[in-house]
């Protein structure tokens, strides 16, 4: 175990400065528009602003990483694969739209956005830190069994796996970055690369083909499925729950909240209570390797087997839930489904494209996108989960092909577009950015500033 860092870093003071300055450009341009306005009122209005902001700030370097804290973000950014308010470029090549790429290594997690800072993990055990404007490195930490005690080197090595360990998406709040690898080992870091904590845990597991469940942070608690859903001190690293009954399987447990009620839904159907690992209910569905999602208090499990499920309205013993409906589809799915405004879009192996309503379970569209095959010789292999960027879906394979298409109009394609090589991992956006791993690069694809 390293030793734990407790020093917090600085919150610059640039937000603050900035929300001045737009306070001021407001006003400026209020008593432009309108002749009558009285012209010292908005001056002491603006003097206010200015004065409450500044008594917010906190002495510390003006730095752009540092961020708020916010909702947390992860696997899929909060983990429902929609970015509403994202509206990057559709169209892109190999040297086209490309802001830049940065050599990162090879890894199916998910680019996880925090302020000017991209975070992601690569084989076999490195945590990586780029720069958002520039594709820059800055930090990379390694995560090695003999670096933390002599028991984690000699047993930490029978939970790694041949398919790689670092398929686990990291996650934080906008002060901390968590991680977890399939070796069994949790480590907390600040923006700058600092360790707060670092463990290894001997917690069986129990899926054959490695670790592939990205934590889940809600409030100071992060839950990982190890094998046994564990709940740890987000601060510390210290076990606060096991719970040896809600087993793991490949996909992502999804939060929930009922009243003020933290709750978890695994994919093999167990509800855990947060405060205390309790299981409410279990089997109310199943998921292999893909994650269940959440619409309210409906909970939807799409695996070839499909089910939906209602939570009840109150946490209250006996926990009642509704079976909504229930169904089958064919194929081998590994991307997790995604829903949005009544339809739930999911995507098979195969790069079938399936549109499903949530009230009844029927089948609105099913086809077969034109993505080509990894190889000449094979099938295209969609293992990246389908993401929802403004209005517009994003569904990529493994050789580096993505298909953009309207949600308005689920039949038909914006654009097809293609890198060198492509990854299992899930892309991620922000603004009018959008960052997705391909072989061993991570790229940014944006609209180039003109020079």
């Amino acid at each position: 175990m390293t030793s734990t860092l407790n020093t917090r870093p600085p919150i610059g003071n640039c937000r603050v400065v900035e929300f001045v300055r737009r306070q001021i450009r407001t006003l400026t341009r209020s008593a432009t528009a309108n002749r009558k306005c009285q012209w010292h009122r908005c001056v002491v209005f603006g003097i206010v602003c200015a004065i409450c902001a500044l008594l917010l700030v906190r002495p510390g370097r003006c730095a752009t990483a540092n961020a708020e804290p916010t909702e947390s973000v992860g696997w899929r950014g909060d983990g429902s694969g929609r970015y509403p308010l994202a509206d990057p470029v559709t169209s892109w090549s190999a040297d086209r739209n490309i802001l830049w790429k940065t050599a990162v290594g090879k890894g199916n997690s998910t680019p996880v956005v925090v302020g000017s800072r991209v975070f992601l993990t690569s084989e076999p055990d490195v945590l990586i830190c780029v720069d958002a404007e520039s594709g820059r490195e800055l930090w990379r930490r390694v995560h090695r069994l003999e670096d933390i005690s002599p028991e984690a080197a000699s047993k930490g090595g029978r939970h790694g796996s041949q398919y790689g360990d670092a398929t686990p998406t990291v996650v934080s709040e906008g002060k901390w970055i968590w991680t977890f690898f399939g070796t069994g080992i949790v480590s907390c870091h600040d923006l700058n690369g600092e360790c707060r904590w670092k463990n290894w845990y001997d917690v069986r597991r129990t899926t054959v083909n490695g670790r592939t469940s990205s934590p889940v942070l809600i409030g100071n608690r992060l839950l990982v499925h190890f094998g046994s859903l564990v709940c740890l001190d987000s601060a510390t690293g210290k076990l606060v729950w096991e719970n040896q009954q809600a087993r793991a399987s490949y996909g992502t447990p999804v939060a929930v909240r009922i009243g003020d009620v933290d709750l978890v839904v695994t994919p093999k159907g167990d509800v855990v209570r947060v405060s205390d690992g309790k299981t409410l209910a279990s089997d109310l569905g199943t998921c292999t390797y893909t994650s269940p999602v959440v619409e309210g208090r409906n909970v939807y499990f799409l695996d070839g087997t499909m089910s939906a499920v209602q939570l009840p309205e109150t946490v209250e013993e006996p926990f009642e839930c509704k079976e909504l409906w229930a169904g089958e589809l064919e194929g081998e799915f590994f991307a997790s489904p995604l829903i949005k405004d009544g339809r739930i879009h999911l995507v098979d192996k195969a790069a079938k494209h399936y549109v499903i309503d949530s009230g009844s379970g029927k089948t609105i569209l099913s086809r077969v996108l034109e993505l080509p095959a990894a190889q000449p010789d094979s099938k295209a292999n969609v293992f990246s989960s389908p993401c929802l960027a403004g209005q517009r879906l994003f569904i990529s394979d493994d050789s580096g092909q993505t298909i953009v298409l309207e949600t308005a109009d689920e039949d038909a394609a914006i654009n097809k577009n293609a890198l060198p090589a492509g990854s299992g991992g899930t892309p991620t956006f922000s603004g009018k950015r959008m960052f997705i791993r391909g072989g061993e690069f991570l790229y940014c694809l944006t609209v180039p500033p003109k020079e």
